[in-house]
């Protein structure tokens, strides 16, 4: 049987792209982490890695050994986490922009009906959310979009939580605000921004560009930010527009910062998922906790969309 450590140098290998690297960041002679390289290939019975003057490279089995550590090794975090979690009440749960208007509510509603548990919330983007979920760092995840690579991940559980819609904004002064319909080619001509590809919104968008018949190349990409909340400002201030979500830009809309615009021919609805590790909810406690936050949150997402109206 390899060793977790062992598993753990060969992927410090692979990341640095050769052995030296790797036994300076990890505090170890050469020999030492060539030793546990050769462990880990007699233990997958392959040679695995590549080992040549510029460095490593991983071989076609070895790239299949690769993911199955850094696998492994993401579940055995998510089941520190989660045992740990059985000892006393605490509980994280991250969230894409598509629930930033939400979440806090439900953190609330749980603390309501909870009173001895903690709860964590914790912003990111919703890719960086359900990677959260797979090393143990969070307990649940509110995302807009799930990667073909998640999906496919049987320890993933994941439950819809409501529906959004992608949206043009604009600032509150600009041409395509008094245009009666704003069109797909309409927003070629302007100069656009755009989160980085770790936001749910940024795939939700270069998806459903591609579903409505409008190659991604085809956008002035003038700007990539790195959160939400400078893409708003980045489009109120002028910069240029943007594809966003719906939820998640009401409130910059009521206040004023932006104009929302539906977009002619763009399919643009988008699932909102909660997402959670399966084996979380062996735990009873646990498996409490979802299906209130599933039942809260359901309700939250519907009222929002209900009460929110910034189409002009």
């Amino acid at each position: 049987m390899v060793r977790v450590d062992f598993m753990k140098t060969f992927i410090e290998v692979v990341q640095s792209g050769s052995l030296k690297k790797a036994a300076k960041s990890l505090g170890m002679s050469v020999s030492s982490v060539s030793f546990q390289i050769n462990s880990v290939e007699s233990f997958y019975g392959a040679k695995l890695l590549e080992r040549r003057t510029d460095g490593v490279r991983l071989t076609d089995e070895g790239n299949i050994a690769f993911k199955n550590m850094k696998n492994v090794l993401s579940s055995i975090e998510e089941t520190k986490k989660l045992i740990s979690n059985l000892r006393g009440d605490k509980i994280t749960i991250a969230s894409g922009m598509v629930g930033i208007n939400v979440v806090h509510a439900i953190q609330t509603l749980l603390k309501a009906s909870y009173p001895q548990l903690e709860v964590n919330v914790a912003l990111r983007g919703a890719h960086e959310c359900v990677k959260g979920i797979l090393n143990g760092k969070f307990d649940f995840a509110i995302a807009g979009d799930l990667l073909d690579e998640h999906l496919e991940i049987e320890r993933l559980g994941y439950e819809v939580l409501g529906i959004d819609h992608l949206v043009l904004i604009v600032p509150p002064n600009h041409d395509l605000v008094s245009k009666s319909v704003v069109t797909l080619e309409d927003i070629t001509k302007y100069p656009i921004v755009m989160l980085t590809d770790d936001y749910g919104i940024t795939t939700s968008t270069k998806k459903a560009l591609m579903d409505s018949g409008l190659k991604f190349d085809r956008l002035n990409i003038a700007y990539t930010v790195g959160d939400f909340y400078s893409k708003i400002n980045a489009v109120s201030g002028g910069m240029g527009i943007a594809i966003t979500s719906y939820i998640a830009a009401c409130r910059a809309c009521e206040v004023g910062l932006i104009k929302m615009r539906k977009i002619q021919g763009f399919k643009s609805e988008r699932k909102i998922f909660l997402v959670y590790s399966k084996l979380s909810t062996e735990s009873k406690k646990m498996k409490e906790y979802l299906d209130f936050i599933l039942e809260k949150g359901r309700q939250l997402f519907q009222d929002f969309a209900r009460q929110c109206s910034c189409f002009d």
